[in-house]
């Protein structure tokens, strides 16, 4: 299918689309971003025979995404009702432990868990798959836990 066609095709449908995000998300600003986003990887990707479809799955998947790092942020932030370490010193041991990972490690739980990068993403940037990635990030994550729990 051409472009153009795509294009036209989910234009008449950006309000559907919105919707959907907007409805996953409750929040303006992050529905705006996943309808971007899914729209993007649709034009982009060849050999799509209903683009509607290709782009409300992809749009599902990217608010699902953002839900999932919503949760992560949050428990992140609820870390200090957890134990009895003040929010600086909790901060300070992070960084601390961060410190000691390798630089492809550090590098990529910062790309995907402060700046907000897809698993995709990430592998693209490391020249690694996406599967590697995923269970790189898995272990660093727990190394990085066992790790702060060893100086708590």
């Amino acid at each position: 299918m051409k472009r153009a066609l795509k294009r036209h095709i989910l234009e008449e449908r950006y309000a559907d689309l919105y919707s959907v995000a907007e409805a996953m998300l409750h929040d303006e600003d992050d529905a705006k971003d996943a309808v971007q986003d899914a729209l993007v990887k649709t034009l982009v990707k060849s050999g799509v025979k209903d683009p509607y479809a290709y782009c409300l799955t992809t749009l599902r998947h990217r608010c699902i995404e953002t839900l999932r790092r919503r949760n992560r942020l949050a428990s992140i932030d609820n870390l200090d009702e957890l134990c009895d370490v003040e929010p600086s010193q909790m901060e300070r041991i992070v960084n601390e432990k961060k410190r000691e990972l390798d630089d492809v490690r550090r590098a990529m739980l910062e790309l995907h868990y402060e700046e907000g990068y897809t698993l995709a993403e990430v592998a693209a940037i490391t020249a690694l798959s996406i599967s590697t990635v995923k269970r790189m990030l898995h272990d660093t994550r727990n190394e990085l836990k066992r790790k702060i729990e060893q100086e708590l």
